[in-house]
């Protein structure tokens, strides 16, 4: 399991807990309002649904976002520094962002360059 679906899995059970907890609380105004107990169930059920729904919804938005603009670099930086340690040393990380993910990308092809040139050093002995 991707360290993603784990905090996916995470959020969404504190999600579905959090609609759940809602709607026992809801339940429990409407019978200290007086209100019979079928019938302060039969208000309770949609709207804790639509809670649930709105609690739920945003987890998979926010996962996307992290997939399409956080683990999507990651994923590649893994592939080629993979592909480098198998002796490819040509293959390059093209990330051209300025965050903490293109800062790496770029120090780790500094260090891919270095790795090259001591390798040629070795090599032409």
């Amino acid at each position: 399991m991707t360290l993603l679906n784990k905090i996916t899995l995470i959020v969404f059970a504190g999600a579905v807990a959090g609609a759940l907890l809602t709607g026992v609380v809801l339940y429990l105004i409407l019978i200290l309002a007086g209100v019979e107990g079928r019938e302060a169930m039969r208000t309770t059920v949609p709207y804790t649904v639509l809670i649930g729904f709105s609690f739920i919804v945003p987890v998979f938005m926010i996962r996307w976002l992290i997939e399409k603009f956080i683990l999507s670099k990651v994923k590649h930086m893994s592939e080629v520094i993979n592909r480098i340690s198998k002796g490819e040393i040509e293959a390059k990380v093209d990330i051209r962002s300025d965050d903490e993910i293109g800062r790496m990308a770029e120090a780790f092809e500094r260090m891919r360059m270095s790795l090259k040139l001591l390798m040629s050093k070795v090599g032409g002995r």
